[in-house]
């Protein structure tokens, strides 16, 4: 009796381990899952400075400081210059930018020695350091082409990809060490409106950046009109632009209505759907008080820090429905 005692209470969830299983193994796990959660917080941490990062250049480009230091690595061929409020923004955004390098070079190090050769977690520390070395190049080229839109454009898209990715390692090393947990499977109906909201979030990452470039923000000074009454004056230019940037964001308003409707049989991803989707539309509502307003500075930091949290929002639903489906 006292052994199917014994043999009932081993087949109670989160009892200790049976005498069969190696208690070697499971005191190495624990250590490792601890390191993990350690590493992952850490990407964590560098997830929500590079957000911030791109909040800050947002407002340097706002502020009209993007050439505050004409050039680069060096401002004014001094590593210190002297200081204005356009020069502190350009040079505090430099200095955020090389400690998030230095903080990813670090924690990349660390996860890199912890997991074993053939671990997706290496992809990812590779990506994310091409994605950095690739973003930095860019940062000097937009000072050395005088902010061209290519360049701005770019550099917008790469940092946003960076961030994606970072947040992807923190999710990763996350939950790698945990249980496996029951994750309600994702439909195909699901799977295709998040593949839509992604392609439609970096057209509109793309069409933001162009339009902030070429300064086409008040080129339809009207909503929901553009110009005297006008819904589509004109299809060219900085016009066709700005209403190009405006259709795609109502297409993905909608896409990220949709992907919420759709994924509402699976808890964990409708969560974040639709966490995206109220991200959305709050990010429709500032950007039209931004044209309404005359694109204010501070309205303006507003939708490029709701235009990040989307990113990462829609990243961590990639995230979620890849492991529903893996599993």
């Amino acid at each position: 009796m006292l052994d199917e005692a014994a043999a009932r209470c081993d087949a109670r969830p989160g009892s200790e381990p049976r005498a069969s299983e190696d208690p070697q193994q499971v005191a190495r796990s624990e250590p490792q899952a601890s390191g993990d959660q350690k590493l992952a917080i850490g990407f964590a941490l560098l997830v929500a400075l590079t957000w911030g990062l791109i909040v800050l250049g947002a407002l340097v480009r706002a502020h009209g400081a993007g050439l505050a230091c004409p050039d680069w690595p060096l401002c004014f061929g001094e590593w210190v210059p002297a200081m204005d409020v356009r020069v502190a923004f350009e040079y505090s955004h430099r200095g955020v930018a090389g400690s998030v390098a230095l903080c990813f070079t670090a924690l990349a190090a660390a996860t890199w020695r912890r997991v074993p050769a053939g671990d997706p977690v290496r992809r990812l520390l590779v990506l994310g350091g091409s994605l950095l070395a690739l973003q930095i190049l860019l940062g000097a080229l937009t000072v050395w082409h005088l902010l061209a839109a290519w360049t701005v454009t770019s550099h917008l898209l790469v940092g946003n990809a960076f961030a994606a990715t970072t947040a992807w390692t923190a999710l990763e090393l996350r939950e790698r060490r945990r249980r496996p947990d029951p994750r309600a499977p994702v439909t195909r109906p699901a799977r295709r409106w998040l593949a839509a909201v992604l392609a439609l979030l970096g057209v509109q990452l793309a069409l933001g950046g162009l339009v902030s470039s070429r300064y086409a923000g008040l080129a339809c000074p009207e909503w929901p009109t553009c110009n005297g009454g006008l819904w589509f004056p004109s299809w060219g230019g900085v016009v066709g632009l700005h209403l190009l940037h405006r259709a795609n964001g109502y297409l993905l308003f909608t896409a990220l209505g949709a992907l919420a409707w759709v994924c509402r049989e699976s808890p964990r991803l409708a969560r974040l759907a639709y966490l995206a989707a109220a991200l959305g539309a709050t990010q429709v509502v500032v950007g039209v008080a931004n044209v309404l307003s005359g694109i204010p500075v501070e309205l303006t930091g507003l939708h490029s820090a709701l235009a990040a949290a989307l990113v990462l929002a829609v990243t961590s639903a990639a995230r979620e429905a890849y492991a529903a489906r893996a599993r």
